[in-house]
């Protein structure tokens, strides 16, 4: 298993300095507090890590959309592919909705991570969602998950449980407080590293799993993992 990965050459662009100017104005049809949490939800993450493991254009699948935070900042970097956004939660799919029109290249849709039609992506995202799944159900979402990707597809993940002891703590007492203030939902809640998606990713039959340290400047303990579904 790789324990690096870079830019790829078709790595979408990063950020500017004005995003989060550009991301309040463009939610202005939700409430305050969901243009809010979506502020929030910019600034904490290392979204531009995220978009330069991304290619910029393919058919991409985001399993767990939420409130489509990631379509917006594929369109402001440019990304020319199609679009689907999953999330179990018809609350976040409307908050979506609302701010996001959907187009031919750009849906959202209620659904889990089956409702993927298997081989139609040539890329995958998953971020920050894994700590919903309970343990034991892990290996099972992943691996369908990733059958969603066509030959060659690109599967990226973000979590946000490894980092030093005190980011992990941070990081449970935070989801803790997201589920009980009925911000987020899911059958669990419980931690999940980089090491551990890794072998959640090889044991799914992806190959090439790299993994790298993402949470540099942030307060929350990111690791970014990718892979490859391989070629026919």
């Amino acid at each position: 298993m790789e324990r690096h990965i870079g830019t790829t050459a078709e790595g979408l662009l990063a950020l500017g300095s004005g995003e989060s100017a550009a991301l309040w104005k463009a939610a202005a049809a939700l409430t305050l507090p969901e243009r809010a949490h979506l502020a929030l939800r910019f600034r904490s993450a290392p979204w531009t890590k995220v978009l330069g493991a991304l290619e910029s254009g393919g058919a991409l699948v985001d399993f767990g959309c939420g409130p489509g935070l990631l379509a917006h900042l594929l369109s402001r970097a440019g990304f020319s592919g199609t679009y689907l956004g999953l999330d179990p939660d018809p609350r976040k799919i409307d908050r979506a909705r609302r701010w996001l029109p959907e187009t031919a290249a750009r849906r959202f849709q209620v659904g889990e991570v089956d409702a993927a039609p298997p081989g139609a992506f040539s890329q995958a995202a998953l971020i920050d969602v894994l700590y919903l799944v309970p343990p034991g159900e892990r290996a099972g979402f992943v691996s369908r998950a990733a059958r969603a990707l066509s030959p060659g597809g690109r599967f990226v993940a973000l979590t946000s449980g490894g980092g030093p002891r005190w980011k992990r703590r941070l990081d449970a007492a935070q989801e803790r407080l997201a589920v009980g203030l009925g911000i987020t939902r899911g059958a669990a809640m419980a931690t999940c590293d980089g090491g551990e998606v890794a072998d959640l990713l090889i044991r799914a039959g992806l190959l090439g799993v790299g993994i790298v340290d993402v949470g540099r400047g942030t307060l929350h303990g990111f690791e970014l993992a990718t892979a490859r579904r391989p070629s026919a």
